[in-house]
C-alpha cells in the first residue's frame, strides 16, 4: 500500500511540474516568427492558443491595442504580434494583441 501511495504521489508531481512548461503566463521578449493562432476552448470565449509568440507592444501601437482590448472588455493590450492566425490557420493581414483584465 505505502508503495502505491508512494507511486501516486510521484507521478502526480511530475505530471504537475511537467504542465507547468506547456503554461505560457505572457508574451515573450520580441513577436515570435510563429505565428499565434486563435483557438476556442469548448463554452470558453476566443484565446490565442500561445501567449508566448506575442512580443511586447511597441509604443506606437498601445493606444490602438488598449482600444481593441478594452472594446472586447479584456483592458488593455499587453502583447503584439505583426501577423496572427485566424481559427482556419489563415492570416489576419492585420496586427494581433494579447490583452489582460485590468
Amino acid at each position: 500500500m505505502n508503495k502505491i501511495m508512494t507511486s501516486i504521489i510521484l507521478l502526480s508531481a511530475s505530471a504537475l511540474l511537467s504542465s507547468c512548461a506547456y503554461i505560457n503566463t505572457g508574451p515573450g521578449s520580441s513577436p515570435s516568427a510563429t505565428a499565434p493562432r486563435l483557438i476556442t476552448p469548448p463554452g470558453q470565449k476566443q484565446v490565442w492558443d500561445d501567449a508566448s509568440l506575442f512580443g511586447p507592444v511597441p509604443a506606437a501601437y498601445q493606444r490602438e491595442g488598449d482600444q481593441y482590448c478594452s472594446a472586447l472588455g479584456d483592458g488593455k493590450a499587453i502583447g503584439y504580434h505583426p501577423n496572427p492566425r485566424k481559427y482556419d490557420g489563415s492570416y489576419f493581414g492585420k496586427r494581433g494583441y494579447l490583452c489582460a483584465e485590468q
